[in-house]
């Protein structure tokens, strides 16, 4: 599935998570709903820009994509808008390559974002009306990095302030 990872260098974020999980798992929940909300901006941007791609021809990004295609058995389209929009989820995983993630869990509108990114083909092509591979995540990343970051520097003070007084008593 397309994925959205970029850096955002936030001192000590990491660490804060991993031992967060280990030695307060309630905040460590509480931090995970609201870094959701601050990764939010991205999903909303996102969102939109597929909401825009498919308006152009009524309900998908090429009229190609309404019609049903499966190659090798593996369900591609139709294009289902809903799907599209609902598949633009935040994974929260602390791990070594990201803690969150944005990604899109569906297979269709991944592909309208993908597709040409490697090999050019008619497809991309046709895709490349709307914009070079990424066409939605990667936009949608870049355009909202500063307000994320802020959000997520403000919910590492926060978590911080919470670990703090409880290790005070």
């Amino acid at each position: 599935m397309a994925g959205v990872q970029y850096k955002a260098e936030i001192i000590g974020i990491r660490d804060t998570v991993q031992m967060l999980k280990k030695t307060e798992p309630e905040i460590f929940k509480e931090f995970k709903r609201s870094a959701q909300t601050a990764v939010k901006p991205i999903v909303d941007d996102a969102r939109a820009r597929l909401t825009a791609a498919s308006a152009r021809t009524g309900g998908a990004p090429l009229p190609g994509m309404k019609r049903p295609w499966a190659p090798g058995g593996r369900q591609v389209f139709p294009w289902n808008q809903t799907k599209a929009i609902k598949g633009v989820k935040v994974q929260v995983r602390p791990s070594k390559e990201a803690f969150l993630t944005v990604t899109q869990r569906e297979i269709a509108p991944a592909v309208f974002d993908i597709a040409g990114r490697k090999n050019p083909n008619k497809l991309s092509r046709n895709l490349d009306l709307f914009a070079k591979a990424s066409r939605s995540m990667w936009p949608a990343a870049e355009s909202k990095q500063d307000e994320v970051t802020k959000n997520l520097a403000e919910l590492v003070d926060y978590v911080n302030e919470q670990t703090n007084s409880k290790l005070r008593y």
